[in-house]
C-alpha cells in the first residue's frame, strides 16, 4: 500500500529544507518575545524538557512537525514564520546581543 502524503509530511519536509539556524533563531526569538522561560514553554508544549528546547534554539536538533506546531501555538506565531525568511524581513534581529 502506497504512503498517503499528509499535511504533517509536507510540514516535516519544509522543516527539513528550511535553514536550521533560521528555525533555531525564530524559536528563541518567539519564546523571548512571548516572555516565556524554557520551562514555561515546555509546559505549554505538553511537557517538553528545557534541555530539548535549548537544543532546538541552538540548532542541535530540528523540531518535528507536531513540536513546531505546539511552539507556534504557545508563542502566538504562525508555523510559516519559523520556516520562511520572507515572512519577517529581519530573521536574525537579536544578532550580537544574543547570549
Amino acid at each position: 500500500m502506497a504512503h498517503v502524503f499528509t499535511a504533517d509530511d509536507e510540514l516535516q519536509e519544509r522543516i527539513r529544507l528550511a535553514p536550521g539556524q533560521l528555525i533555531a533563531s525564530r524559536i528563541r526569538r518567539a519564546r523571548r518575545e512571548a516572555a516565556l522561560s524554557h520551562d514555561k514553554l515546555g509546559v505549554l508544549c505538553g511537557g517538553v524538557t528545557r534541555q530539548h528546547l535549548i537544543k532546538l534554539e541552538q540548532a542541535k536538533h530540528r523540531p518535528r512537525a507536531d513540536m513546531l506546531q505546539r511552539i507556534a501555538e504557545a508563542t502566538g506565531r504562525s508555523v510559516d514564520w519559523f520556516l520562511d525568511p520572507e515572512v519577517d524581513p529581519s530573521p536574525f534581529p537579536e544578532g550580537s546581543h544574543d547570549v
